[in-house]
């Protein structure tokens, strides 16, 4: 992953300051927050582009709309803007949530952007529409989507397992029927700490 994110960065597809906090975590270890929303609210924009295509471009918008909910829960606003042209991953002062086909090997979600001084600037997220897995499984699509807007928000990846911000590669594997689409307990503890 951390090879991922560096080659997102020289592509120019991240911008260098997304590095620190979209780098994996060592195991049991926490990494702190890159930052909140000053004013409680995520504001964000969706390119259906490259949706998966074995879902309607309304219903993988609904899906998205859906997992940005989840998180109102812990008192931020997710603010949906409407639809934009923009891509996610660009550094252009926009927040744009959408699908991506030239993401990593592997990767089924990323989330990057800009902070300053505690406070989040710009937070994109991009999602891999291709993975075979996500049809196979959709709750697995479904918690990957509730996952990187938790990574909007300024969550990290947990020291614990079983969490929507687990890293799944940090634990036991876990089926996907299994799989939480929705903060779990220890998921709005931390986020409440974020947004008190």
């Amino acid at each position: 992953m951390k090879a991922a994110v560096l080659a997102l960065a020289l592509l120019g597809l991240l911008p260098a300051t997304a590095l620190p906090s979209d780098l994996p975590e060592p195991a049991g270890v926490e990494r702190p927050s890159p930052g909140t929303w000053p004013d409680r609210t995520y504001r964000w924009y969706y390119n259906p582009q490259n949706h998966p295509r074995w879902l309607s471009e309304s219903e993988a918008r609904e899906w998205v709309q859906e997992a940005a909910r989840q998180w109102e829960v812990c008192g931020v606003r997710m603010q949906y803007m409407g639809e934009t042209d923009r891509r996610p991953l660009r550094a252009d002062r926009t927040n744009v949530v959408g699908w991506r086909t030239d993401l990593p090997p592997r990767t089924r979600g990323l989330a990057g952007g800009r902070s300053a001084n505690g406070k989040l600037l710009e937070r994109d997220v991009a999602y891999s529409p291709d993975r075979p897995e996500f049809q196979r499984f959709p709750r697995l699509l479904k918690k990957v989507l509730v996952h990187e807007f938790g990574h909007a928000i300024g969550l990290t990846h947990p020291a614990s397992c079983g969490d929507v911000m687990t890293l799944a590669a940090s634990c036991a594997p876990v089926h996907p029927s299994q799989l939480p689409l929705s903060p779990t307990p220890g998921d709005l503890a931390r986020c409440k700490a974020l947004y008190p």
